[in-house]
């Protein structure tokens, strides 16, 4: 027995419909539409430009801004590195983004060290076209790293004295108990509390070589200084180091917060620049008590200690730079650190093939000896050759190379280190590791004396790979932290 229901004219008219509706919904959810790929009508190398030049041996790192005709306003994901042939040593890589309806350009990143001096061509193919971009690389000293120096840099940058008059009738210590005062007097209470901290040995070594996103400091960063109070600390650092030689005192600090500025853009980030280098006051400034003064940040830190109104310390002293090959930023150049360099290059070379066994170490160095946390650990046994059996003309190598670290700070300073360190230097020891031009990684200085020692090592690079970076400390067997 089969039972049936009737059904009504307006229920099959509405089941009709659905299955119309759910039959072209099948038509919609089937059509597949494939993403239009990137194409480009024309790729113009010839036009291409550089952010930076690029020199034979130096790390470089730079964009390139390729234009290109007829894009069909597609996005494009980032690409592969592109070897350079000819000059070898660099990568291009294409960075993304998404192209125009009509003409634009391209960006690649570019990085590497260039093999020699010589076109470095990389074979791009994008969108249906290609074409070789070419890069002229110089020779050594032919060729910069440009900077875009932050406003912080940019408001100490340019000076020939100091601005300041009020200080201007006192002398010595007197003077920079002034300049310091003058500081204090532009930050606000907060801004003070922060700068203004008891002098004691703890306070006194809160200094690095690292970047201020690994390590605080104390004291009040440049960057959260306004105009008026970087003006004053400019006054108070052109007193405390001098000016007038280029890459030395005020200008090589200036040329190391450069490069730091440059760091920052180069792939370092938010922890580097100079904005992130400190300065505090320990103690009360006091023609006749004991205090101190320390600049400090990544590649520069600089100490002054007074105590009864005479300057009783200036070390430890870091110095170091990255990169090490010439940075440009508003029309100056700076290498704040390859004078150092050359002359322990030619402390080093100017030795017989008999002296430069003597003087090499068989350890390999890779960093400092003495650098940050490594206070009061000199080696209890001088080693390398001693300074006392030289040549007159081989003595003043030496000493010039601990000039270029002593005439960093004001004359009078400097007068009175570089009389004792000169008494010293017959009793003075120097020995190196690597290879005596100073100019691969690992290749390491030192000078030993009663009462100075330096220490230079050329390292690999942290942010600009594949190319050596100075470190450097000045230390004082006596006179560490004044002494204290």
């Amino acid at each position: 027995m089969r039972i049936t229901f009737p059904v009504k004219p307006w229920l099959m008219a509405g089941l009709l419909v659905s299955f119309v509706g759910l039959d072209a919904c099948k038509q919609d959810n089937t059509t597949t539409v494939t993403p239009t790929s990137a194409t480009v009508s024309a790729l113009n190398c010839g036009s291409a430009t550089f952010s930076t030049t690029a020199v034979s041996g130096s790390a470089y790192v730079a964009t390139a801004t390729v234009p290109y005709t007829g894009g069909n306003g597609t996005a494009y994901a980032a690409g592969t590195a592109i070897a350079s042939t000819g000059v070898t040593g660099l990568n291009a890589t294409l960075q993304a983004g998404t192209l125009t309806s009509s003409s634009g350009n391209l960006t690649y990143s570019v990085s590497g060290t260039p093999s020699g001096a010589g076109t470095a061509t990389f074979a791009l193919s994008f969108g249906g076209q290609a074409c070789n971009l070419a890069l002229t690389v110089g020779s050594p000293g032919s060729g910069t790293t440009t900077s875009n120096a932050s406003s912080t840099v940019t408001a100490i940058m340019s000076v020939t004295t100091s601005a300041n008059t009020s200080c201007a009738n006192s002398t010595g210590v007197a003077k920079l108990v002034c300049l310091t005062e003058a500081f204090k007097a532009t930050l606000s209470s907060t801004q003070l509390a922060t700068t203004q901290l008891t002098y004691t040995k703890a306070n006194a070594q809160k200094w690095s070589n690292l970047p201020a996103s690994l390590s605080s400091r104390n004291g009040i960063s440049l960057g959260a200084l306004n105009a008026t109070q970087l003006a004053a600390f400019r006054d108070l650092m052109v007193a405390l180091l001098g000016l007038g030689v280029t890459g030395e005192s005020y200008d090589e600090m200036l040329g190391n917060l450069v490069a730091d500025d440059y760091l920052a853009t180069a792939g370092g980030g938010a922890g580097y620049g100079a904005g992130n280098y400190y300065l505090s006051i320990l103690g009360t400034p006091s023609p006749t008590g004991l205090w101190s003064i320390l600049f400090t940040g990544h590649h520069y830190t600089q100490p002054y200690t007074f105590n009864a109104g005479q300057v009783t310390g200036v070390t430890p002293a870091f110095r170091g730079v990255e990169p090490a090959s010439v940075v440009t930023s508003d029309s100056r150049s700076y290498q704040p650190f390859e004078q150092e360099r050359l002359a322990f290059a030619a402390m080093l070379t100017g030795l017989s093939s008999t002296e430069q066994t003597t003087a090499k170490l068989s350890s390999t160095f890779s960093d400092l000896v003495l650098g940050p946390g490594k206070d009061a650990q000199f080696p209890a046994t001088r080693v390398g050759l001693q300074v006392g059996g030289l040549s007159a003309d081989k003595q003043a190598l030496v000493l010039n190379a601990i000039k270029l670290y002593v005439n960093d700070l004001e004359p009078a300073t400097a007068a009175t280190l570089l009389t004792k360190y000169t008494s010293e230097l017959a009793n003075t020891y120097i020995a190196f590791s690597g290879t005596a031009a100073v100019a691969t990684q690992n290749d390491y200085v030192r000078i030993d004396g009663p009462s100075v020692w330096i220490e230079f090592s050329y390292q690999g690079g942290v942010i600009i790979r594949n190319t050596p970076h100075p470190h450097s400390v000045w230390r004082d067997r006596t006179g560490d932290y004044g002494g204290n």
